[in-house]
């Protein structure tokens, strides 16, 4: 009786007990890795020769480098040991040095990578999973990576059996190379959103998004449009 008392207890314990969420340096080194194993794939498979490969690594990791640069300047960087991801900066409207009001983006809390999968298919549905027009093997594997994650983007198709599992490259990352560029993109433009939002060239010029964005276009559409 006193096991199952004090067992009870660990447990109650256990649910209230806080997590606080990974700290940005740390989630920003996850993303170089992400970067590193992402070129060094697309080089081993072919699919990138190894010298565009090592370039397009060095340029991530220097674009990481800036964005941990910027995190770490005074009056620039935001993080608490609080919340779900510990930002953004709760009073956006609020320059913390100066007390003045100011306009800014802001970044919501959804989870980064679950967002690229539900902007990603929701562009393949949009295309009906044809690729450059014609329905092909690699369609179908889009459709069903995308009717796995929700059945809204199914097309009316039921989803096969056995769908479901953990990810297991690169953590949580899709094993279609496409949806994992998205990922780790979007991954990247969100932290900036959320942790650097109160710099200069992300304030006014949205400028680390922007260029994330760019990263993401430049390689899907010379390997996977």
């Amino acid at each position: 009786m006193k096991i199952a008392i004090a067992t009870t207890f660990a447990l109650v314990a256990a649910k209230e007990k806080k997590v606080p969420p990974r700290h940005p340096l740390q989630r920003l080194n996850k993303l170089k890795t992400f970067y590193q194993n992402f070129f060094e794939e697309l080089a081993d498979n072919g699919t990138m020769k190894q010298g565009e490969a090592d370039r397009r690594t060095v340029r991530a990791e220097a674009f990481i480098q800036n964005l941990e640069d910027a995190f770490n300047r005074p009056n620039c960087g935001y993080y608490v040991d609080d919340g779900k991801h510990g930002g953004p900066d709760p009073n956006p409207e609020v320059n913390f040095n100066t007390g003045k009001p100011r306009n800014r983006r802001t970044a919501d809390n959804e989870d980064d990578l679950t967002e690229a999968v539900r902007e990603w298919c929701a562009e393949e549905v949009q295309d009906n999973y044809y690729i450059k027009g014609a329905y092909t093997e690699q369609s179908e594997a889009n459709w069903a990576e995308c009717c796995q994650f929700d059945n809204e983007f199914c097309l009316g198709k039921a989803p096969r059996s056995g769908a479901g599992g953990n990810k297991k490259a690169y953590d949580r990352l899709s094993d279609n190379p496409q949806l994992k560029w998205k990922q780790i993109t979007t991954g990247t433009r969100k932290w900036a959103q959320r942790y650097i939002n109160n710099c200069n060239g992300m304030r006014k010029y949205n400028k680390a998004a922007k260029r994330a964005n760019k990263m993401y276009k430049a390689v899907n559409e010379k390997y996977f449009a």
